[in-house]
């Protein structure tokens, strides 16, 4: 990385300050009141919808951020009650990731929010519940999300410049439709397959697999070798760096906040900066996250991780050879700014 990378790449200082501080309110919320668990899932969610800040959608400042929590809530309840029955929840996961891939080559932000939901619609089919354990997992998604636009608009009241508008992305030329097609099914197989093999294997968080599957997978192969390459690096970084904190520190819960607010701080700053930078700094996130809110087991979950990545990213990697795909393009920028 030359010396002066940073500079030439888009910092969002600004949003990481307004959007870091729910995470460990959150979840020192969920540890007073003796539901950690919850905690972590309210703070999950804000993290995603966090992201948002660095973006606008049809021109409203904090449009994507509002999208994401709806559209984040109603997938939680969809991923969590269809997770009663594995092939209804298996053809709601392919379907909602064909829908996102399409969204992907069209518009970048209304595909970070589809994005959100895919991801929202995993992790909730993970943990499968009636109607009233969906809708309970439903308002924690909501109040978290809810939490994080509060906290967002609160303090940009005391720094009004970060409510500005911010630069608009380039427009996308409009797709070929043999590409939209094939990329479509190329990321409902990849997903489907992915959440199939990850559950056979038994991971402890087998929703993973597929959320790297969905986010290395682009329409050309070496784009997707790129892709693959950056999010293994930053994900064996990031488990490394969570792993040593959460050991150095002896999982204490306070240290463990502090840790989960700095990475959280560092992943909104430079979400679209670099691939690789950015997949550590969410990665650390994670492992930190669920170590505190299950009590340790970093390395567990620290590894879970990486045999996931492996996992998504050779299927992905496999199904892009097989379809129909674009050759790279040498003046594209992989930038993603999504939590997974």
């Amino acid at each position: 990385m030359t010396p002066g990378f940073f500079k030439s790449q888009p910092v969002y200082w600004r949003e990481a300050a307004l959007c870091a501080p729910a995470l460990p309110l959150l979840l020192l919320i969920g540890l007073l009141t003796g539901q950690a668990a919850y905690g972590a899932v309210a703070a999950g969610a804000a993290f995603s919808v966090g992201f948002g800040a660095a973006r606008d959608l049809r021109g409203r400042r904090w449009g994507a951020m509002l999208a994401a929590v709806a559209g984040t809530t109603v997938a939680a309840f969809v991923g969590c009650f269809a997770g009663q029955w594995e092939l209804a929840h298996l053809a709601l996961a392919g379907l909602a990731a064909a829908a996102c891939a399409v969204l992907a080559l069209y518009d970048e932000d209304l595909w970070w929010v589809s994005l959100q939901m895919v991801i929202a619609l995993l992790v909730a089919g993970h943990y499968p519940g009636a109607a009233v354990a969906s809708a309970t997992r439903a308002a924690v998604v909501f109040a978290g999300g809810a939490t994080q636009v509060l906290i967002v608009l609160a303090l940009a009241k005391l720094a009004p410049s970060a409510a500005n508008r911010l630069p608009p992305a380039p427009p996308k030329a409009p797709p070929q439709r043999w590409l939209v097609v094939s990329h479509a099914i190329r990321a409902a197989c990849c997903v489907a397959l992915a959440l199939v093999i990850a559950s056979k294997l038994g991971l402890a968080n087998s929703y993973w697999a597929p959320m790297t599957a969905m986010l290395i997978l682009k329409p050309g192969l070496s784009d997707t070798q790129v892709r693959g390459v950056a999010r293994l690096a930053g994900t064996v970084a990031g488990c490394a760096a969570a792993s040593l904190f959460a050991l150095a520190t002896g999982y204490y819960d306070p240290l463990l906040l502090a840790g989960i607010g700095l990475t959280a701080c560092a992943a909104y700053a430079l979400q679209k900066a670099h691939y690789a930078i950015l997949t550590s700094a969410v990665t650390a996130t994670v492992v930190l996250l669920l170590s505190l809110a299950q009590g340790g087991h970093a390395l567990t979950n620290a590894e879970h991780r990486l045999i996931a990545t492996v996992l998504g990213g050779a299927i992905a990697l496999l199904l892009a050879r097989i379809a129909p795909h674009r050759p790279l393009d040498q003046n594209s920028v992989d930038r993603v700014g999504a939590a997974a």
